[in-house]
């Protein structure tokens, strides 16, 4: 037995799950299709995809019926039943369990905000990098405005014929660090934004940044030198990636090159958001929580 045929078997019940969300999708029925027994089954699918199996199954249904609701006419009841609901009243507890809303609240709103997408295996692009992931998922989130404060540099992107970024980024950041007193930074929620509204130029606009409402002003250090940017409400693709930092390029590449033309969704021209949790130095890497948020469309 191949090292790999645990991978394998793992991409085998994800697809029987894609493909078969309409049953109920118990854990007995998935361990028949790997093979393994219930217990291993769990233990494998945790460790290749971080997720629980009962976990991604509810999140897909769930994730399936909201979009159902926002762009179809039909009733929770029978959205209910085809997912494998036994009762709306089971449904609809399990929906606002997950969103925070119950279904009918949802669909008043008519934002896509928390929407899971099916997990996709790295491609060779990322998967010999030091991406430490087989898989990765995707969210659709709806973001309302909001403003950074910030410095900015010119850079040429990732997917550059010469990108720069690698160089550029860091010392942006370290612009920023110097603009302000160390009190004023907060542990998290450090905010990258790529701005790429400026099309054929060579160069695309790169800010390090604080949410304005986040960031503490004061002290000795002279905040003129920040820069204001607003940024407009907008519906985003988002990856989350826990690693290191020199690994995030490569979860980025996958993004747009594999992920979004086969997504159902568009790009569109705006504000490439980057969210950084607090960093840690394990050993001769620099290592945090990040997101990426893409702007995005539902295609027609």
């Amino acid at each position: 037995m191949s090292n790999r045929s645990p991978l394998i078997r793992i991409e085998g019940v994800l697809a029987y799950i894609h493909d078969n969300l309409h049953k109920s999708l118990s854990l007995e029925e998935l361990a028949e299709q790997s093979c393994w027994s219930r217990w291993q089954l769990q233990r494998v699918f945790q460790g290749q995809t971080g997720l629980s199996v009962a976990q991604y199954v509810r999140e897909l249904k769930l994730s399936l019926a909201a979009e159902r609701m926002l762009t179809g006419g039909e009733r929770m009841l029978d959205i209910a039943y085809e997912l494998g609901f036994n009762s709306e009243v089971s449904f609809s507890r399990a929906f606002k369990q997950f969103f925070g809303a119950s279904p009918r609240e949802y669909k008043l709103r008519g934002l896509r905000v928390g929407l899971r997408n099916p997990l996709t295996k790295l491609t060779d692009l990322a998967s010999g990098s030091v991406v430490d992931s087989a898989f990765l998922q995707t969210r659709i989130e709806y973001r309302p405005a909001f403003s950074i404060l910030g410095v900015s540099s010119p850079i040429k992107g990732v997917l550059s014929d010469s990108p720069d970024f690698s160089t550029i980024v860091p010392e942006t950041w370290c612009k920023l660090h110097s603009a302000l007193d160390a009190g004023s930074i907060p542990a998290s929620g450090l905010i990258g934004v790529v701005d790429t509204r400026m099309i054929g130029e060579p160069l695309i606009s790169y800010w390090a940044g604080v949410e304005s409402q986040a960031i503490k002003l004061g002290g000795q250090k002279n905040h003129q030198t920040l820069g204001l940017l607003e940024i407009p409400a907008q519906e985003y693709a988002v990856v989350s990636y826990i690693g290191a930092i020199s690994g995030f390029s490569h979860v980025v590449e996958w993004l747009i090159c594999t992920w979004l033309p086969e997504s159902g969704y568009s790009g569109v021209e705006g504000f490439e958001l980057e969210t950084y949790g607090a960093i840690e130095d394990r050993g001769n890497e620099a290592c945090t929580e990040m997101e990426y948020w893409l702007p995005v469309d539902k295609k027609a």
